[in-house]
């Protein structure tokens, strides 16, 4: 009866893992795709922020005073989620509608096929990616601050600048050929004041400020101290999404994205690789096990000008939902997953009220 018990759990993470490399790891439910669907206007100007590793119970009012007067005040999706777990595929999926396969940060990875850019680039349509402490534009590694002599694929203690944060690095056809497209935060600051900006514009905070934190035994922002990654987060965001309000090009059909690449890991949950390690633990395996689903309930806020009215909505979405959101919004058509019936595009968090 033990060996069948076992048996029957090793199918059932079989059947886990061949869902997971389908991309999703959450089963998207019948009733997410509503009947009516506001349609996406066209988008003068889209600035995406990804955070990192929160959901919304993990910000609180007190360290997070900011981002709760963002969701009170701007459209917000109560059912949003992140597509998987690590952090890099959730910025793959975003910028290609496809995590690849993959369920590892390691930044030395690369991927290949059509990219929302790439689709941007076809119709001659601007855009940027901006990474808060990238050092210069063209640079190649894996971090900034680097320490040579040290395995390039292990985070430095004081790094800020991560290219497993960068998907543009990620894929060589954008790394080779669109590199100068990559640029550090005070190349968008000086944008903003002329009203010069790329019609489309992606912004990765640093290390410190996107909430995800460096590792144990870094003086600024260890990961070890989830409320001042919060206070940090909360006040990179109180001081950017400002300058972008103020800015000249953020008038008629704007919108400001501010989402989590993924929540937290859940308490208890297994990774593939633990997975593994416990099917060839035999005997020795532990009785108690989980494993993550999906990359966890996450905040989606929308910033328009002229709200009056700030939609708060609760359809069931992704990053797929909102890279279809943004081809819409650009007219383009979709890629990867957003291409699926049920993945539906944003029209109510985008439409003035």
């Amino acid at each position: 009866m033990r060996c069948f018990r076992r048996l029957a759990t090793i199918l059932g993470v079989v059947v886990l893992a061949l869902i997971a490399l389908y991309g999703y790891l959450v089963v998207r439910p019948a009733e997410s795709v509503p009947k009516t669907l506001t349609a996406v206007p066209p988008l003068n100007h889209v600035f995406v922020i990804m955070m990192e590793n929160h959901s919304l119970d993990a910000l609180s009012s007190r360290n997070a005073p900011y981002i709760h007067q963002l969701i009170r005040t701007s459209g917000y999706d109560f059912s949003y989620y992140g597509v998987t777990h690590v952090s890099l595929p959730n910025y793959v999926a975003l910028l290609s509608g496809s995590t690849h396969g993959t369920f590892s940060d390691n930044p030395d990875q690369t991927f290949s096929g059509p990219t929302l850019v790439s689709q941007l680039d076809a119709h001659h349509i601007s855009w940027q990616g901006v990474m808060q402490s990238l050092p210069h534009v063209g640079y190649t590694g894996n971090w900034y601050p680097e320490k040579p002599g040290t395995n390039p694929v292990l985070m430095p203690k004081n790094a800020l600048y991560a290219k497993k944060h960068d998907p543009f690095m990620l894929f060589p056809a954008i790394a080779q050929h669109d590199v100068q497209h990559i640029v550090p935060l005070a190349t968008l600051t000086s944008e903003l004041k002329s009203g010069q900006v790329p019609r489309f514009v992606w912004i990765t905070p640093n290390l410190c400020s996107d909430m995800h934190g460096q590792p144990a035994g870094s003086a600024d922002c260890p990961s070890g101290d989830p409320q001042k990654l919060v206070r940090l987060g909360n006040r990179f965001l109180a001081s950017l999404i400002p300058e972008i309000k103020r800015s000249p090009a953020f008038t008629g059909h704007s919108v400001i994205f501010v989402t989590w690449d993924e929540a937290q890991m859940p308490a208890h949950a297994w990774s593939l690789a633990q997975w593994k390690q416990w099917l060839e633990a035999g005997p020795a395996a532990p009785r108690e096990f989980g494993i993550p689903v999906g990359g966890g309930s996450v905040p989606l806020i929308t910033i328009i000008p002229g709200t009056k009215e700030p939609p708060h909505i609760a359809l069931w979405a992704d990053h797929y939902n909102l890279l279809k959101t943004i081809e819409s919004g650009f007219g383009l058509s979709y890629i990867g997953h957003a291409k699926s019936r049920s993945v539906v595009p944003l029209g109510s968090l985008v439409k003035p009220r």
